[in-house]
């Protein structure tokens, strides 16, 4: 029978047993080392333990291979355990990397700070000439004012066109016969009836008071204030104005014209003479220029300065005409 081995053969052999065992342990602890610095996220708790590790006694290292294969798992422990909150937060995962990653990432900012901050210049930079390329298209306005231009020509023609209509409206026409309405028509050789009316001005005025010893007066009759024909004929009258005043005569506008609106076209038209209303026709009527229902013939009448008489009528007178050819009457009515 073989000799049973002493104590000693039996430490030799678990000796033996046990020296292979120590490139496993290196190699386990080799393998897991990438592992753990694989992870990203490793905390400097994990770095303290690594290091603690490394400095440990030869002793440790040299246990059996079921304890040096223990460790790893309880190593690799905080590898499976790792929180996914703490990488979802960016904050605490900067505040977790080593000072390598914190410099390189301060450095990705410094780079991309600048990056960005040239940026706007430029940007800036793009969009001022944009801005100042405006007035090209501001010259629109310039090029659309011949639209409107052509606009205000066509409302101006617009409105005379009404004008004109409203003036034929209230205007009798030639072969239609004046009426009095039952009074009695002025005749020449009649002087003027008690009536009053109101002038542009809104005041009172007796037709039969304003003849005098050295003036006398010339009604000028009109259909329609403010229209084409009647604004020929008043303005016609305001030219020569100052030489019916050296023959000694006053001249008046009469028409149906509301005092307010005779005002307005006075003052549009510089007239210095007064214009009389008459809504009811109860002058015109008298001078028989009245046209039923309404209307009103274009005419004059003369009244004699010093007896007040009527020395000439013309009912159906032409508007451009009408200034001169009563001008031309009172020269030679006073040169015989």
């Amino acid at each position: 029978m073989p000799p049973k081995p002493t104590s000693e053969g039996t430490r030799r052999s678990s000796r033996v047993a046990a020296q292979p065992a120590k490139p496993e342990a290196t190699e386990a602890k080799t393998e897991k080392k990438p592992a753990s610095k694989a992870k990203p996220a490793s905390t400097k708790k994990r770095a303290a333990e690594e290091s603690t590790e490394a400095k440990a006694p030869a002793s440790k290292k040299n246990k059996p291979l079921s304890s040096a294969a223990d460790k790893p798992k309880s190593a690799a422990k905080p590898a499976s355990t790792t929180k996914p909150k703490s990488a979802a937060k960016p904050k605490s995962a900067a505040k977790k990397a080593t000072d390598g990653d914190i410099d390189v990432k301060e450095g990705d900012k410094a780079a991309e700070k600048p990056a960005s901050k040239a940026s706007k210049p430029a940007s800036k930079a793009a969009e001022k000439p944009a801005s100042k390329a405006k007035p090209a298209s501001g010259t629109k306005p310039a090029s659309s004012g011949a639209p409107k231009s052509g606009k205000a020509t066509a409302s101006k023609k617009k409105e005379e066109t009404i004008a004109e209509e409203k003036e034929q409206e209230e205007e009798a026409g030639k072969d239609e016969q004046p009426e009095t309405g039952g009074a009695k028509e002025l005749e020449v050789g009649d002087v003027l009836p008690s009536i009053v009316l109101k002038n542009n001005k809104g005041t009172d005025v007796d037709v039969s008071k304003i003849v005098a010893e050295d003036t006398g007066i010339v009604f000028f009759l009109y259909p329609k204030a403010d229209t084409p024909g009647c604004t020929t004929q008043a303005c016609g009258f305001r030219d020569v104005y100052d030489d019916f005043a050296k023959f000694g005569y006053k001249v008046y506008g009469l028409s149906k014209d509301q005092p307010e609106a005779q005002e307005k076209w006075a003052t549009k038209k510089q007239l210095q003479y007064e214009l009389l209303s008459d809504p009811e026709s109860k002058l015109i009527k008298r001078l028989g220029a009245f046209v039923a229902p309404s209307s009103t013939k274009r005419s004059h009448f003369i009244f004699e300065k010093g007896s007040g008489k009527l020395i000439d009528k013309a009912v159906g007178v032409k508007p451009a005409e009408d200034p001169t050819k009563t001008l031309n009457f009172i020269k030679k009515h006073h040169s015989a």
